[in-house]
């Protein structure tokens, strides 16, 4: 017999949500505005910051 979920399981898959699309449009106004997103946004929107800042424009 499998297990029920939890209400702090669908709680965290909530929050996890939530903060990978605030990474997403911190990334898209930094984007819009001409700057370079923070480590924490594109950690946030599952992009490696090493990788994206060894990028030369």
């Amino acid at each position: 017999m499998t297990a029920q979920p939890t209400r702090t399981g669908f709680r965290n898959k909530v929050r996890g949500i939530a903060v990978f699309l605030g990474g997403v449009r911190e990334c898209a106004a930094a984007a819009e505005a001409g700057r370079r997103p923070s480590r924490s946004a594109l950690n946030a929107a599952g992009i490696d910051a090493d990788a994206y800042y060894s990028i030369n424009r």
